[in-house]
């Protein structure tokens, strides 16, 4: 009989046969076991992120500035340059508001010299161009002019732009231009023209260099010759200058020449007054410029003691991108308007600049628009009646007028005089006055000095300074 044969099968349970624990424990603990970062994952995130924060945490070294700003001082010098004598024109009047005595210092021609101020106040013939510097406290207040044979001019300050408008270069109306260099040291200068029809190329005006202590002139009929009414733009590039214009107008017959010398416009304005217009009947011409490249439409109208009002008859001037025009005001300015009118108002759409032009068969005017004053303004008068014209105020105000003779006594002490909006008024001043304060307080105005004398003559006057600047110079940084 057959022994019976052991079974190979195991009597435990397979895997297959466990039981499966509800939700699947084991696919759990899988899936846990894949979705926990590694420590190397973990410090590739962290580093990063600890980086850019501690960057965010770190302030750069502040750069130091490579420039700065000047500083104000007391006003200690000043210079002021009297262009040469006209035919009789031999008086240069000096003056100081701070009414001091002391030495003033001159440059006459290529020479030195000294001149004395007494009471604030000195005068002296010269035939050739005056350079005149005031330091300490002679500076404040320091003013020039020069006078005589129906002519006259306030003596300029040095500045780096000027504006000439209504100048000519023909046989019957010609300007010579005059560029005075008041230090030693070369300065140099670009002077741009335009006429009636665009800007004109004048080689001879471009990067013109003026020697220190000397002086150079361009006859434009010669440079630049030219139908049109000219306008001009002196740029100082290096150094300082000082710019004037001779304007002669010698009309055809038998009238005879006239000269004076045109006053400067210190930059072009969309809203300009010329003070000044006389009360004799004669030729007036107003002369615009318009530098600008779009164009311009000019809007005139008369200033009275009363009122500002537009002329009948004379309607908006439209100026063409760097043109110049003239305009004929000697029907307008005639009869009962000239009378009353002390100045003319030009409301433009763009800066423009501006002269008037009034001649006479015996004399010649011209006067420009003047700029704004806010406080003190003062004048070196030149002989014969004079009348302080003000206009252009922008709210009421106060004007005070303070005069000086030749020996340094007040003749007016203090006038003061309201001044309105859309109004001029018109001040006195006694003819023995050779030096003049002007104060406009509460407001800014357009300040004028009209001066007969064998002629008239127009002064427009500019703001005086009090300050000066003071470069601020450090060793370079290596």
């Amino acid at each position: 009989m057959p022994e019976p044969t052991e079974s190979t099968e195991s009597t435990e349970p397979t895997e297959s046969m466990q039981p499966t624990q509800p939700g699947g424990g084991r696919r759990r603990a899988a899936e846990s076991t894949r979705t926990r970062p590694s420590p190397v994952t973990v410090l590739a995130v962290l580093i990063p992120l600890l980086t850019v924060a501690a960057l965010a945490l770190v302030r750069p070294a502040e750069q130091a500035p490579t420039s700065f700003a000047p500083s104000e001082a007391a006003l200690d010098r000043v210079t002021v340059v009297c262009p040469a004598r006209l035919p009789g024109a031999d008086e240069v009047r000096m003056g100081t508001t701070a009414l001091a005595s002391g030495d003033l210092a001159l440059r006459v021609g290529r020479q030195d010299d000294t001149q004395a101020l007494s009471g604030g106040v000195a005068a002296r013939t010269e035939r050739q161009y005056v350079v005149v510097n005031g330091s300490g406290e002679l500076a404040p207040g320091l003013v020039a002019s020069r006078s005589g044979g129906g002519s006259a001019t306030g003596c300029d300050q040095p500045a780096p732009e000027r504006w000439f408008t209504g100048v000519g270069a023909s046989a019957e109306h010609t300007s010579t231009l005059t560029l005075i260099n008041p230090d030693r040291g070369p300065a140099v200068a670009d002077v741009t023209v335009w006429d009636g029809s665009g800007v004109v190329d004048v080689p001879a005006l471009r990067g013109v260099r003026v020697p220190g202590g000397r002086s150079t002139s361009f006859d434009l009929a010669v440079v630049a010759p030219n139908r049109d009414a000219l306008a001009l733009r002196v740029s100082v590039s290096r150094g300082r200058l000082a710019s004037s214009v001779v304007d002669v107008v010698d009309p055809v017959g038998r009238d005879r020449p006239v000269r004076e010398w045109l006053p400067a416009q210190a930059a072009p304005a969309p809203t300009s007054y010329v003070a000044g217009v006389g009360t004799t009947a004669a030729d007036r011409v107003l002369t615009l410029a318009n530098p600008g490249d779009s164009e311009v439409r000019v809007a005139l109208e008369l200033v009275s003691e009363e009122s500002e009002f537009a002329p009948a008859g004379v309607e908006e001037v439209s100026l063409d991108p760097a043109s110049v025009t003239e305009v004929d005001l000697s029907g307008v300015l005639r009869g009962r308007n000239l009378q009353d009118v002390q100045a003319l108002r030009l409301e433009a759409t763009g800066p423009v600049t501006a002269t008037l032009r009034t001649r006479t068969a015996s004399d010649l005017a011209l006067t420009s628009a003047g700029s704004t004053i806010e406080g003190d303004a003062a004048v070196a008068l030149p002989a014969g009646s004079k009348r302080v014209v003000v206009t252009g105020a922008s709210a009421p105000g106060v004007v005070t007028l303070r005069a000086w003779d030749s020996d340094g006594d007040a003749v007016v002490r203090e006038r003061r005089v309201e001044v309105d909006p859309a109004t001029a008024a018109r001040i006195r001043v006694p003819d023995e006055a050779v030096l003049a304060q002007v104060r406009v307080q509460r407001t800014g105005a357009v300040v004028s000095v009209e001066v007969s004398d064998r002629g008239l003559s127009v002064l427009p006057l500019a703001q005086l300074g009090t300050t000066s600047e003071v470069a601020d110079v450090r060793p370079a940084q290596r």
